[in-house]
């Protein structure tokens, strides 16, 4: 691969990618903020005579705007199940025991807005969270809470500000415990990576960012993403955000249950003409047992392999060291565009298959 300058690479950044993945550390206790504003609806969704918690909080979000809903119980301790519905019908079983939010953007998501309607017909909304649209619209005339995002942002770059506004509600209706403290913790970790990205390269005296080097190793390799326990849900934001950004595939699972199928796929891996790279995403306190299967199955998948990256976390924290694994997965993905010579912010087959849904 030739060479590139770092001050080349940036000049492909034009919407600024690497600016709004600098914001994660602010935008957590923005979406708190913004959810505490409407607490006391929020507290009213779910009535105290129908008990400490719903049986199961039930959010609804596609991509960048769904995110949320995996890294809550990644995060977090929940007093309740957290299901993710990533699609356009809700499970059968939800019922009055529950409580849907609805997470779009946009506010214009034809899935969430379908869950939407399905949910308003039970009667178990308990919030949306959106910057408006359609979703906003029918939720305020139907006098559910609305926890407004700020506008002009791209639905991944939002992680932060949506995991806050989420957990915020989470914690109004007894899901969650105590969100300052979840947040305080995720802003931690975020911190630890964005402070080594801002402020370095030539024009201010350091060094190359380190997500630049890593993003050297993954380029032009065909990328999988191993995490454990809570971070299987990073895996797959990894897996999202290199999509979204690099612009090309990546692939995503998660120990123990790759141990069961994946390890063998790896046998003939060199027969696809691929380079391989993988990334392991260790757990924080990760077991004895689960730091055992990422060693042996390395070893034996090993010469499969053309570069392996294995982050440990540093964080202190589980919600910690869930944000700091987070956020190098979003530098990363973005160093990954910009080797590639290109910017990481549009998504445009995304809108052309938007248009052709739209006119059938």
């Amino acid at each position: 691969m030739t060479t590139t300058t770092l001050d080349s690479l940036l000049a492909h950044d034009t919407s600024d990618m690497l600016g709004a993945a600098a914001t994660l550390p602010a935008q957590l206790p923005d979406g708190l903020a913004r959810a505490e504003r409407v607490r006391e609806a929020l507290q009213a969704a779910w009535p105290s005579d129908k008990g400490a918690t719903p049986r199961t909080l039930v959010v609804c979000g596609m991509g960048g705007s769904g995110v949320g809903a995996d890294l809550l119980p990644a995060a977090a301790d929940v007093q309740a199940p957290v299901i993710a519905v990533k699609g356009y019908d809700l499970p059968g079983w939800v019922s009055d025991e529950d409580r849907v939010v609805c997470v779009s953007y946009s506010g214009a998501t034809s899935e969430t807005l379908a869950c939407f309607g399905q949910a308003l017909d039970r009667s178990v909304v308990a919030a949306v969270i959106t910057t408006g649209g359609e979703l906003a619209e029918r939720a305020r005339a139907e006098g559910i809470p609305v926890v407004e995002l700020p506008s002009g942002m791209q639905p991944r770059a939002a992680v932060g500000v949506i995991f806050g506004a989420l957990v915020g509600v989470a914690d109004a209706l007894g899901v969650v415990d105590d969100a300052q403290r979840v947040v305080d913790e995720a802003v931690a970790g975020a911190s630890i990576v964005v402070d080594e990205h801002v402020g370095t390269g030539p024009e201010h005296g350091g060094d190359e960012p380190p997500a630049l080097g890593m993003a050297r190793q993954l380029h032009d390799k065909a990328i999988v993403v191993s995490g454990a326990g809570h971070t299987e849900a990073v895996a797959h934001r990894w897996k999202a955000q290199v999509n979204e950004n690099s612009k090309v595939p990546c692939f995503a699972n998660a120990y123990p249950e790759l141990c069961h199928n994946e390890l063998v796929g790896w046998e003939f891996a060199r027969a696809t003409g691929a380079s391989w790279a993988l990334v392991e995403l260790l757990p924080f306190e990760a077991s004895e047992a689960i730091r055992a299967r990422f060693d042996i199955t390395l070893r034996l998948v090993g010469e499969s392999i053309d570069d392996v990256l294995r982050f440990d976390p540093s964080a202190t924290t589980r919600a910690g060291a869930t944000f700091e694994q987070l956020a190098w997965g979003d530098y990363v993905s973005i160093y990954l565009a910009l080797l590639r010579g290109i910017d990481p912010t549009p998504v445009d087959r995304i809108h052309v298959l938007k248009a052709e849904l739209a006119g059938r």
